[in-house]
């Protein structure tokens, strides 16, 4: 008899029950019902009234609503990190591309226009052979943060892989977008990152690309690249004191450090 005064009180009239406590009842409510059974079985000396089986419902639809949302946060968790590069935090190359490909449709859809930058450490390899692969992490970390803090936020930066950088100016004028990238170059240039006692001086060259409206990824990549190495040469040529110094310095620091 207990059983079968407890089935009976099982069964759901939500239609009519969900007034009675002025809550709606939550859509994965159904499939809840089969643990609400289990659990007024194990009850079964007593039987619930409709109030307290709506309000075991909604406890279940809570939790298993709560489980969903700490699921959703991990698979967007685990999204951000198949486009993040681990060391800087910045964009890697699998998530700038898809940043690049989605502006490019938008910009044949709606007539915009904008600049993409390629970024290329110089001397870096010295740098590495001079201080320690660890060094060249901390520059690159450095460089990281100093992108993020000198770019707008609708604007995108990505480390491409090893010493290369991208920048994408979205929605802007052509002549602006390039200014604002030869500003930043300029400011990294000369950017001081200290380790151990040393101080690491960077220098880096730039090449830039326009797009608007009939602009292809492949086309607008390569012209960037171009005009980056463009830009290094010019600087080889243009200082060759500076990288005499750099190299200068960076050697003496090696041999202090090898002293040691």
């Amino acid at each position: 008899m207990g059983l079968a005064k407890a089935d009976k009180t099982t069964t759901l009239d939500t239609k009519r029950a969900a007034p009675a406590t002025g809550q709606s009842i939550h859509p994965v409510i159904d499939t809840l019902e089969m643990r609400m059974r289990c659990a007024l079985l194990r009850d079964a000396g007593r039987a619930e009234t409709p109030e307290e089986v709506i309000r075991r419902a909604l406890d279940y639809a809570s939790e298993a609503e709560q489980r969903i949302s700490e699921l959703s946060a991990r698979v967007k968790l685990l999204e951000s990190l198949t486009v993040t590069d681990e060391l800087t935090g910045l964009l890697n190359r699998r998530g700038f591309q898809d940043i690049l490909y989605r502006n490019l449709a938008s910009a044949t859809r709606h007539n915009e226009t904008g600049v993409l930058a390629f970024i290329d450490l110089d001397d870096f390899k010295l740098i590495n052979d001079t201080y320690g692969h660890a060094a060249g992490d901390a520059v690159l970390r450095k460089i990281g943060q100093f992108l993020r803090r000198n770019i707008r936020t609708t604007d995108y930066a990505a480390r491409l892989g090893g010493d290369e950088f991208a920048l994408l100016y979205v929605r802007g004028e052509h002549a602006r977008a390039r200014e604002r990238a030869r500003e930043l170059n300029e400011k990294l240039n000369g950017l001081i990152v200290p380790w151990e006692g040393q101080a690491i001086e960077v220098h880096a060259s730039i090449g830039m690309a326009s797009y608007d409206k009939d602009s292809t990824a492949m086309e607008l990549l390569e012209l960037a690249d171009r005009a980056m190495y463009r830009d290094k040469s010019r600087a080889r040529k243009k200082t060759p004191a500076r990288r005499k110094n750099a190299v200068t310095r960076t050697r003496a620091a090696s041999r202090k450090k090898a002293s040691a």
